[in-house]
């Protein structure tokens, strides 16, 4: 992952196991610079998912949440 944010040009993501913070029967959720994750959750799709979310985020980018959910 750090490749991955290192090439993107943006800081790292913390990651938080913390099933708790997560809900809605979700495997994970991503706020504010911080991704949650349920101990099925931390998978390595589930960590790029919310890593998408990230640049989304970090980048700026104007995407729907609709469409960004989609996009993977």
């Amino acid at each position: 992952m750090d490749f991955l944010t290192e090439y993107y040009e943006v800081k790292r993501m913390k990651i938080v196991l913390d099933g708790k913070r997560v809900g809605n029967g979700d495997s994970a959720c991503y706020v504010g610079n911080k991704a949650f994750f349920t101990r099925r959750g931390l998978n390595r799709r589930t960590v790029l998912h919310e890593l998408y979310h990230h640049l989304v985020d970090s980048k700026g980018w104007d995407i729907p949440r609709r469409i960004e959910e989609e996009a993977l």
